[in-house]
């Protein structure tokens, strides 16, 4: 009975939570005890101060998940105790499931979307220019022009007017 419930399991991921920011460092130590793991990852514009540069982040902050497999069903006690994890989601005392076919699409978004950048700003936000000649103007944000610079919209004379300009120079208001 129990080895068919456990290949019925195998259908299935469960959702472990990890401890702040430490998603891939639990994934990883998962992985090194034998557990399948899979933590699903986006990539992400970041600006501080006048630094901006592309980071991966996890699609799903906390949270990484681990195949219900044999291995899984036999040493499920050492989710819990694995660095990097705070604890295995349970309903009741039975672990959260997650359908194999959400994590299929899942890695089949990723697959396709990794190389696409999450940009900081976005079209229609406030900006305000740092520096240069128009520094202190506020302006609209338009879009993203290559990885470094952004077109953004001045309103002079009553007429919106396009400035192209590094992304480095602006703040969010």
């Amino acid at each position: 009975m129990i080895g068919s419930q456990i290949k019925n399991e195998s259908a299935f991921w469960w959702v472990v939570e990890t401890k702040p920011q430490a998603e891939l460092t639990a994934k990883n130590n998962l992985e090194n005890q034998g557990f399948s793991s899979y933590c699903p990852l986006f990539k992400r514009e970041s600006v501080r101060g006048r630094q901006s540069k592309v980071i991966t982040s996890p699609l799903f902050p906390r949270y990484v998940f681990v195949k219900a497999n044999l291995v899984a069903h036999k040493k499920i006690h050492l989710i819990r105790s694995t660095i990097g994890v705070s604890q295995l989601l349970k309903v009741g005392e039975k672990p959260t499931k997650v359908a194999c076919q959400i994590i299929f699409e899942l890695k089949q978004i990723e697959s396709e979307k990794l190389n696409e950048t999450k940009s900081h700003f976005k079209q229609g936000d406030h900006v305000k220019i740092r520096d240069g000649l128009y520094k202190d103007i506020e302006a609209i944000y338009q879009m993203d022009d290559g990885i470094n610079r952004a077109v953004v919209l001045l309103s002079i004379l009553n007429k919106d007017t396009p400035l192209y300009i590094d992304k480095k120079a602006l703040n969010k208001v």
